[in-house]
């Protein structure tokens, strides 16, 4: 496979990948409306983004302690 094709698979895997969060996004909103009206799909909207926010940070938290460990194996734990 060509650098290339290979780019343009890779770019078509992460639009599948985002298409898919953002239908199961959509769906739970929609279940949250049919629950509840526009105040529970407000209150489970923030809910949600809180959720992707706190797994973002514990992501990127996660990352910067590996990098840091990285550079210290690095120098040489001096």
């Amino acid at each position: 496979m060509s650098p290339r094709a290979l780019d343009w698979a890779v770019i078509g895997l992460v639009l599948f990948i985002a298409g898919g969060i953002l239908g199961a996004f959509f769906l739970y909103l929609r279940t949250s409306y049919r629950k509840g009206g526009w105040k529970q799909v407000r209150i489970d909207f923030i809910l949600a983004i809180a959720v992707l926010l706190l797994w973002g940070l514990t992501r990127i938290d996660f990352n910067h302690a590996v990098q840091e460990l990285k550079r210290a194996a690095d120098q040489g734990f001096r």
